[in-house]
């Protein structure tokens, strides 16, 4: 083996590249809150192997999905893989973010490195994507209307909502198409966007060197009339003068790697990777709670009430994500030191607070039952009937009424559309929207009631 090593490294000096990249110099301060870049490298590198191992076992399809990975748990290992895969995802959103964190504290997104914060902004948006095209993937009830709500909101985008919509589900309603489109963005499309970005990350990390922790005082002052590109080699060439050979810093990676390696092994053999019961499209009374790193958003939800509700979310989440991939570029204060930068720091603490009290209460909130849409004066008694029984029978949990309910179906009466006794009742029996259930368990009485309500939401009707 050692003479095939050197047979090889005689024509491609590798060796020589090795030696050089571990021997660089870095700033002697880099250590245990640098280790996050490289956690997150690790946690990444963790979900492609284990992903790799899924996908040979997975059925992208309603009919097998929730079966396959049934099978999966009970293949050798199979229930530990699943495991690494779910509680290395929810480690890995936890440990881009601390990352992002320590970047924003330091200040280490200034010149020269605008570029290396945007890529990795949207290296942080795409693992978010990947949690939320993976969601689908077990077909359980979580899975499922998580994902309508999920994809209802980017549905509410103006002028490009529908096509948006349409990207995501493959047509208006949730099915095969959409779980096979969701499977092939989760496995195909982010996985090339990952690769891509986190190359170009780590080739600036190396080009530009490791940002050091900031300084109250530089150890190289600049001097007058001196370019900033040549005061900042000049104070970089400084910390490296008294720093320490790359290979030192090491040590602390490998360890928070074996750490990180551990706990994912531990919480899938002890937890494990929880499965609910096979998606029912027919449980309109099911309240979706998500993973951990998408609860901040849900309790959103529920603050952002009316006909606005997905719009206005769509919104905050747009504007948000722009803030964040803008930062270099918004920031105009040249210092570093979080002393100098009591607004940013601010900032970002209420942003942290804020992040974590929406996910308190969302974690921490009984499940709320379905709003129920109130009764207003002048309504008759078939007319107070029918609302009743819009309540009961669970229909605010995707329709709204008069700003209350939810947004998975469109809000009553819908504009344009032939809002007429025969057509609402064969609607109501036999839907033409694949998600909506079928309600043919009605009495001809009730459905008379029911209908009266329904048409009493007209514009122009009474009351």
């Amino acid at each position: 083996m050692r003479a095939i090593g050197r047979w090889i490294d005689e024509r491609l000096q590798l060796s020589a590249l090795v030696t050089a990249f571990l021997d660089r110099p870095v700033p002697r301060q880099v250590g245990w809150f640098h280790t996050l870049g490289s956690a997150t490298l690790f946690l990444i590198v963790l979900q492609v192997v284990t992903g790799i191992a899924l996908s040979l076992a997975y059925v992208p399809s309603p009919d097998h999905a929730y079966e396959s990975i049934a099978f999966i748990d009970t293949m050798p290992l199979g229930a530990v893989v699943r495991g690494v895969h779910q509680w290395g995802a929810s480690l890995l959103v936890l440990v881009v973010g601390l990352h992002a964190l320590r970047v924003f504290a330091w200040a280490a997104y200034k010149y020269p490195r605008e570029l290396n914060w945007v890529i990795g902004a949207f290296l942080f948006l795409v693992v978010l994507a990947f949690a939320f095209t993976g969601y689908l993937l077990p077909w359980d009830q979580k899975a499922y209307w998580a994902t309508v709500v999920g994809t209802n909101i980017a549905g509410q985008a103006p002028l490009i909502g529908g096509a948006v919509l349409e990207l995501l589900r493959g047509g208006q309603q949730l099915g095969a198409v959409t779980l096979a489109r969701f499977y092939g963005i989760h496995v195909w499309v982010l996985p090339a966007a990952l690769i891509v970005l986190v190359a170009v990350h780590l080739f600036a990390v190396v080009r530009q060197g490791i940002a050091a922790p900031p300084r109250l005082v530089p150890l190289a002052q600049p001097m007058l009339g001196e370019s900033r590109r040549a005061a900042y080699e000049r104070e970089y060439a400084a910390e490296k003068h008294v720093g320490k050979p790359f290979y030192e810093a090491l040590l602390p990676d490998a360890i928070v790697a074996l750490i990180l390696l551990a706990i994912v092994l531990a919480a899938a053999v002890i937890i494990g990777a929880p499965l609910e019961e096979r998606a029912d499209p027919n449980a309109v009374g099911y309240v979706p709670r998500p993973d951990w790193y998408f609860l901040d958003l849900f309790q959103l939800l529920w603050y952002f009430t009316g006909e606005l509700e997905s719009l206005l979310i769509f919104g905050f989440l747009t504007v948000a994500a722009l803030v964040f991939v803008l930062v270099p570029f918004l920031d105009r204060n040249p210092a570093r030191h979080p002393r100098n930068r009591p607004f940013a720091l601010n900032l970002m603490g209420a942003t942290v607070v804020a992040v974590l009290g929406l996910t308190y209460v969302g974690a921490t909130a009984a499940p709320s039952g379905l709003p129920v849409v109130p009764a207003v004066a002048g309504m008759s008694a078939d007319e107070l009937a029918g609302l009743e029984l819009f309540n009961a029978q669970g229909c605010t949990a995707c329709h709204s009424v008069r700003g209350v309910g939810g947004s998975a179906g469109p809000a009553l009466p819908e504009p344009d559309a032939k809002w007429e006794a025969e057509r609402v009742r064969r609607l109501i029996v036999s839907p033409e929207d694949e998600e909506m259930p079928a309600f043919d368990q009605l009495s001809p009485e009730e459905l008379d009631r029911l209908v009266a309500f329904l048409l009493s939401l007209k514009p122009g009707s009474a009351p």
